[in-house]
């Protein structure tokens, strides 16, 4: 039980306090016998002899450790409750130095790219077929559909859109987007509670079930957004999705939509 409780301390140490293997156990004796020379903290602690001295002075630097005055090098430990505090207090301070050194850095990105962005449509107008594999780059790209759309949100959908982007969804509706949702039974039943149903119950968008189709879709004006069948890749969420902005293949999507559209009951 001991060993046991040793490991975790100097476990907790490494993952959480930034030690090392041996600072870990170095400190861990330190506090359980007080004072300790290099010689001894070999003997008490798996820190190897020849380790030893490197290992107390980087304690010292680090602040959980002291070098105590005399003919022989000592070392005790600075209490636990005071260098995890300062640990923490230190991190805190740290974190929020680099995320406002972020947030200027993407700042003064934006501002350098500008002429760039200014040029995308020259540059890149031309592509109408974008392949997006994976959970996290189809919901980034999701996004920017729901926060660019002006006119007309069409969404069948079986389970992702709804729950994940809900915000997105009630940001449009806000902004005066007609919006027209269909979700399978099962989906509905999951968020009953949430912001799309009740701007459906106040008239704000239209929402309909049905209980299955087999093209879920995304249709935001002239672009439409949707995954192929690849039941694998969904289970570990690399399913392959498929972005087209071609007024001709959005037409047939619109059309599917509203086959669906019309078998569909009122939620």
């Amino acid at each position: 039980m001991v060993k046991m409780s040793k490991e975790r301390m100097v476990e907790l140490l490494q993952e959480h306090f930034e030690l090392n293997l041996y600072e870990a156990r170095a400190y861990v004796a330190l506090v359980a016998f007080g004072v300790l020379t290099p010689a001894e903290l070999a003997s008490v602690s798996e820190v190897p002899a020849p380790r030893t001295y490197d290992v107390l002075r980087s304690l010292e630097k680090k602040g959980f450790a002291m070098n105590q005055p005399g003919k022989t090098n000592k070392y005790r430990p600075v209490h636990p409750a005071n260098v995890l505090e300062k640990f923490i207090q230190d991190w805190q301070e740290r974190v929020k130095e680099e995320l406002e050194a972020k947030k200027k850095a993407k700042e003064e990105l934006l501002e350098l790219m500008a002429p760039l962005i200014e040029t995308e449509v020259p540059k890149y107008g031309v592509e109408r077929v974008w392949v997006v594999r994976g959970i996290k780059n189809s919901t980034l790209k999701t996004k920017e559909m729901l926060e660019e759309v002006q006119r007309e949100i069409l969404l069948a959908d079986d389970g992702f859109i709804a729950i994940n982007l809900e915000d997105d969804i009630i940001k449009a509706v806000d902004r005066g987007v007609k919006t027209r949702i269909i979700l399978t039974k099962n989906l509905l039943a999951r968020i009953k509670t949430s912001k799309i149903v009740q701007y459906a119950k106040e008239g704000k968008l239209e929402l309909k079930v049905l209980d299955k189709f087999d093209l879920p879709m995304l249709v935001c004006d002239e672009e439409v957004f949707f995954a192929l069948e690849d039941l694998a890749a969904r289970y570990f969420n690399y399913e392959t999705q498929v972005w087209i902005k071609d007024h001709r293949v959005v037409d047939l999507f619109k059309k599917r939509f509203e086959e669906y559209w019309e078998k569909a009951e009122n939620a």
